[in-house]
């Protein structure tokens, strides 16, 4: 919960309101209208987008010529696009046309940037390096005999020894990049993740994503579209592929309010190239809600689920939902508690293996997350985490614990 940098945008109105005084007083109904479009045109300018920004702000002059806030945003917005001239020409008409104080006059001189070089594009990267221990490398099931048939039929097997959970150490470095493609918002990210076991290699994964975002408005709506694709390998071997497309709609709320609201639709088809008739598509619909103070943040989301077999995948079709809550609670400036729960329902819509396992399945997975973070400096962390995964099934065979201890270093360059 950094939130490193978050209010310099809005220094120069800061600065603008201690030192110009009563330069702009109107009416109750148009300090009401003038200040939407002010707070529209600050966070038009922290999306990026840019050129709505100087719409809005242009407008908000044409409407309120006295509106030294609205000037004074333009100028700076023209300067980080590199067009000194057009800055220069708005600071000189903001000296001509505003009833300013020669002490006034002064201050704007020393807010009048000397140069306006155009911002080289942002980039973001970060790695991390862990080392942890997992009680359920395999997902083994958690009971060891199983019951199959029914009736006089029914008999009863142990699972081999490879059925049944396996412990083993790992260590994971993963790394994430991003860069904005275009000013008005368009990144590109690529990501990469690796996990070596010390005994159990066979399990060991590599996974590389890449993809596009893409922010634009509508109405009062943040609307922001990702598109990625990604690729698995396990034990050396391709193992799953995925493409992903997503679009979040972020409600509009009140500048002051804690909360923010958003919804996702997204789609995501996943190919599995060594077995046979896993492939399938999903559909998801999610609402999430964030609550945000000083030193606590808390999360919320909720999803529906539908997942669509391409052939003919053990259960076919099936539908689930999906729920977590996360909790970041601030210890001290350098310390943070995190707490999480998450659980995730599926029920298949035929019979899992008919004349074997004569049931649909039924599926509910259940993770807690208990994790300490320390920020050694402003840009690396310590994590301690432990996490606890209890998947419940109808079908034994399927069911699993698992529980991992991870220690982590973070590096970012924001």
């Amino acid at each position: 919960m950094r939130r490193k940098g978050r209010y310099l945008r809005f220094l120069p109105l800061m600065l603008l309101l201690t030192s110009f005084g009563n330069v702009y007083a109107g009416t109750t109904l148009e300090e009401a209208d003038s200040d939407s479009l002010y707070l529209g045109a600050l966070k038009a300018i922290s999306e990026k987008r840019h050129d709505e920004a100087k719409a809005i702000l242009s407008n908000l002059i044409e409407k309120i010529p006295q509106h030294a806030g609205a000037w004074l945003e333009l100028a700076m917005l023209q300067c980080e696009l590199g067009n000194k001239a057009e800055a220069d020409r708005l600071f000189l008409k903001m000296k001509q046309s505003l009833p300013l104080s020669e002490d006034q006059v002064q201050k704007l001189d020393i807010l009048q940037p000397k140069e306006c070089k155009v911002r080289s594009r942002k980039k973001h990267m970060s790695l991390s390096l862990e080392v942890g221990y997992d009680t359920n490398v395999n997902q083994g099931a958690s009971n060891p005999t199983f019951i199959f048939g029914s009736g006089t039929e029914q008999k009863e097997l142990v699972l081999l020894p490879e059925y049944q959970p396996k412990a083993d150490r790992f260590a994971t470095i993963s790394a994430n990049i991003s860069t904005e493609l275009a000013k008005e918002g368009t990144l590109g990210f690529a990501q990469v993740r690796a996990r070596s076991y010390d005994a159990m290699t066979s399990y060991n994964t590599l996974a590389l994503a890449a993809g596009l975002e893409h922010p634009w408005k509508w109405r009062d709506y943040s609307v922001k579209g990702t598109a990625m694709a990604s690729i698995l390998t396990l034990g050396g071997t391709l193992y799953q592929k995925q493409e992903v497309a997503q679009l979040r709609l972020m409600l509009p709320t009140r500048q002051a309010s804690p909360w923010r609201f958003s919804t996702i639709a997204a789609y995501t088809n996943v190919q599995y190239p060594t077995l046979r008739n896993f492939d399938g598509h999903t559909w998801e619909l999610r609402g999430l809600a964030n609550y945000e103070a000083e030193k606590f943040q808390l999360q919320a989301g909720v999803a529906y689920l539908a997942d669509r077999a391409h052939a003919n995948r053990l259960g076919g079709h099936r539908d689930g939902y999906y729920g977590n809550l996360t909790l970041r609670r601030q210890l001290s400036q350098r310390s943070e508690l995190e707490l999480g729960w998450s659980q995730q329902l599926w029920q298949s819509e035929g019979i899992y293996s008919p004349n074997l396992i004569d049931v649909a399945r039924r599926q509910r997975i259940q993770t807690l997350k208990a994790a300490m973070n320390w920020y050694v400096t402003n840009n690396q962390a310590l994590q301690l985490e432990f996490r606890a995964t209890n998947n419940k099934e109808n079908i034994s065979i399927l069911q699993y614990n698992s529980k991992t201890l991870q220690l982590s270093w973070q590096w970012q360059n924001f």
